[in-house]
């Protein structure tokens, strides 16, 4: 019994931590008004010692929102909104969580009074802006469903819930078009899992142990997660909203009046491009070092971005001067990917000529070649004069045999003599070809004496038989 009084009074007069020591500070009885530079030390501390830190800061808080004193209620309550704002998913794992919520609303009566006093309104405009921000947008609403509960639960008791800032809504969490890498994603994630981690091995009941077991399975990739996210797809996404969204915001300042000020709906783009410009540029000086395929195609698209946005801003500027600016056209790839400047009418070149259609080919009127004899290649060639025969050139139709064979004119000769019939063949084959064939023709006459009447008739006048003569001298030749 006597160690368990020493011990009870050893954690009474333990001094406290430095977190218990600025948390003390911050929401102190001589304090009028929040001390914003303060409870952003105790929120930068929070982020880097993370383990306990978020649990101990947020339930640190609870004694004075329940406490009597309304001014110090307020004052955790503020600490409290600074946290959710600045702490990321480890304070809203603890602020969703069943023991947090019933502490925060154990002095709340059963129904709501007529009246109801500053704190509780606080309290509840507070849960309102978190059921709206965290439970609908976050990436890991499933962790967050008992803030949905308690809601539920105070409407079905009568409690009316007062009306929410659009503003204070926004910056609990980051706005959804924040420009995000793929390894800050996956970053992310893991630190939303190891604070889930950290508080499963707080409460270390079986069922928290059970889950802290299967959880730390999938950190160390033992095993895979069943929601596994798809971080290039979600970067490909983000690339994809952005860019649409230049690109409208650049055609609605191309065709703005300079004499009219700027439309509701090209200012709110105009807002959240400029707010991605200072993050785009940003990441593409990260890239630049990166000397993959995947790196540098992200860094071309994130630089043509950076320019199209930089423009519309410039182009706003000058709208608002009263001056028409002078911008590039865009246009858009079937993919809806990056905007690209069109093509300039002077230039002598289109870069954005369409490749897929092609002119129609002009049909070919040539007459269609038939075969040739070797006759048709051996006719109207002239070897006196010795010129380059032209492959397109079309040879000279052959005449006939019977045109070509010119009468026997030597007197000295009867006419119906077979010497003046080898005379009139002899001739008819000079005029047929040009090559003279006199030791043919000698041997063709020492044949013709020998009594055979076919080789007599061979050389005869009929144009029948000069068709065939000319037909074997071409074979001889070859």
């Amino acid at each position: 019994m006597a160690f368990n009084l020493q011990s009870a009074i050893d954690d009474l007069f333990k001094p406290p931590t430095q977190l218990q020591s600025l948390v003390d500070r911050a929401v102190g009885p001589q304090r009028d008004e929040p001390d914003l530079a303060l409870n952003l030390d105790i929120c930068d501390l929070v982020n880097r010692k993370k383990g306990n830190y978020p649990h101990d800061a947020v339930f640190a808080l609870l004694p004075y929102i329940n406490g009597r004193a309304p001014a110090q209620a307020q004052l955790a309550l503020t600490l409290l909104d600074n946290l959710v704002k600045n702490c990321g998913h480890p304070v809203h794992y603890q602020i969703g969580s069943r023991e947090f919520l019933n502490e925060l609303f154990r002095r709340f009566p059963e129904y709501q009074p007529s009246l109801t006093n500053a704190v509780h309104y606080r309290v509840l405009e507070m849960l309102q802006e978190w059921r709206v921000s965290l439970c609908q947008r976050s990436r890991y609403r499933e962790d967050l469903q008992r803030i949905n509960d308690m809601y539920a639960l105070l409407c079905r008791k009568g409690w009316r819930f007062p009306r929410i800032d659009s503003d204070n809504v926004a910056v609990v969490l980051e706005p959804e078009d924040t420009l995000k890498t793929k390894e800050e994603l996956e970053k992310e994630d893991m630190d939303a899992m190891q604070a889930k981690l950290q508080e499963l091995l707080r409460r270390a009941t079986p069922r928290d142990l059970r889950e802290a077991n299967k959880l730390m399975k999938v950190i160390t990739g033992y095993e895979q997660s069943t929601k596994q996210r798809d971080y290039n797809k979600e970067w490909e996404d983000e690339l994809q909203a952005l860019e649409h969204k230049s690109t409208v915001l650049h055609e609605m300042l191309r065709e703005a009046d300079p004499g009219r000020p700027i439309d509701d709906t090209v200012q709110e783009l105009l807002n959240k491009c400029t707010s991605s410009l200072t993050r785009l540029r940003r990441l593409i000086a990260e890239h630049e070092a990166g000397e993959g395929a995947e790196e540098r195609g992200d860094l071309d698209r994130m630089v043509r971005l950076s320019d199209t946005i930089g423009e519309a801003v410039e182009a706003a500027k000058e709208l608002r001067c009263g001056r028409k600016p002078q911008m590039r056209a865009l246009c858009t790839n079937d993919t809806g990917a990056e905007p690209q400047a069109a093509t300039d009418a002077n230039e002598l070149i289109s870069w954005d000529e369409d490749t897929d259609s092609a002119p129609n080919p002009v049909p070919n009127t040539d007459p269609v070649e038939t075969p040739k004899s070797p006759l048709d290649d051996l006719a109207g060639l002239s070897f006196h004069t010795l010129q380059p025969i032209s492959p397109s050139s079309s040879t000279a139709p052959l005449q006939s045999p019977s045109a070509q064979i010119q009468p026997m004119t030597n007197p000295s000769l009867p006419a119906d003599s077979q010497q003046a019939r080898m005379h009139r063949a002899a001739a008819t084959v000079k005029q047929n070809d040009a090559f003279d064939f006199s030791d043919l023709l000698a041997a063709a006459k020492s044949a013709s004496a020998k009594p055979n009447s076919a080789r007599t008739a061979s050389w005869g006048s009929s144009p029948d038989s000069a068709k065939s003569n000319s037909k074997s001298l071409i074979d001889f030749m070859s």
